[in-house]
């Protein structure tokens, strides 16, 4: 598993001036990864010297652990594409077609809304064929047809939840609307998907503190952002567990 920690480490590392490096602070850092106890007493013995060779072993690290994060980012977005595509109905475009306009969520009074409530359900409209079409790209990348699928899938994936949260905020405006009042008034209902994903956010971000400095309001803060993760990752999982946060 990856120690996620050491990737920012990394970079600021490899950032700094080369002049200015702490390099018995990079032979720690490589280290830590490797395991390699003889190349770093030889870097101890002539950092000089080995200066070079520091940087060419922490910069190949760097490369492939983005990578790494990159192939994980796309597998968790992938699972989110997964039940996007399933809640919206993504694969069955013909049984979606023969649907009626009310069927797909048409309010009765919508000849009567204000112009600009109205344009939120034809933009969605705009929106599920977009998604339709990205769901139809990302499937068609395999092995086969592209050297790097999870590079190819990255941005289409990023895309359309980006679409979907679009398309969710328009019909939370849409469907709660009163008549006579200001489309601004509307007060959102959260989807428990992304209330969920912030969560998870919110709860990495505070372990990363809390590892440095326990805090009493701080771990009561990460248990009820973990509370309401609806499936936490395993990685989190165990997070929680090396913190003492999670039984």
């Amino acid at each position: 598993m990856i120690d996620l920690e050491l990737t920012p480490q990394i970079k600021e590392w490899l950032d700094t001036e080369p002049s200015e490096r702490d390099i018995m602070a990079g032979a720690e850092i490589l280290l830590r990864i490797t395991r390699n106890r003889i190349l770093y007493t030889n870097i101890a013995r002539n950092p000089t010297a080995y200066a070079g060779v520091l940087e060419y072993h922490l910069n190949k690290l760097y490369v492939q652990r983005l990578q790494d994060i990159t192939h994980q980012q796309v597998r968790t977005m992938m699972s989110e594409v997964d039940s996007i595509a399933k809640a919206r109905g993504l694969g069955n475009g013909n049984a979606v077609n023969t649907r009626s306009e009310f069927q797909r969520g048409k309010r009765a009074d919508h000849d009567e809304l204000p112009a600009d409530v109205q344009q939120l359900y034809v933009e969605n409209a705009d929106i599920m064929r977009r998604m339709r079409d990205l769901h139809t790209q990302i499937r068609m990348i395999t092995p086969d047809n592209s050297t790097c699928p999870d590079s190819d899938r990255y941005p289409l994936a990023k895309h359309l939840i980006e679409l979907d949260g679009r398309y969710h905020n328009n019909w939370n405006k849409y469907d709660h609307y009163v008549k006579g009042t200001p489309l601004a008034a509307v007060v959102p209902v959260v989807d428990p998907r992304t209330e969920s994903k912030n969560a998870a956010k919110l709860c990495n971000l505070l372990l990363g503190k809390y590892v440095k400095s326990e805090d009493d309001a701080l771990a009561n803060r990460i248990r009820e952002a973990y509370g309401k993760i609806l499936s936490p990752s395993e990685n989190l999982r165990s997070k929680m567990r090396a913190a003492g946060l999670l039984g």
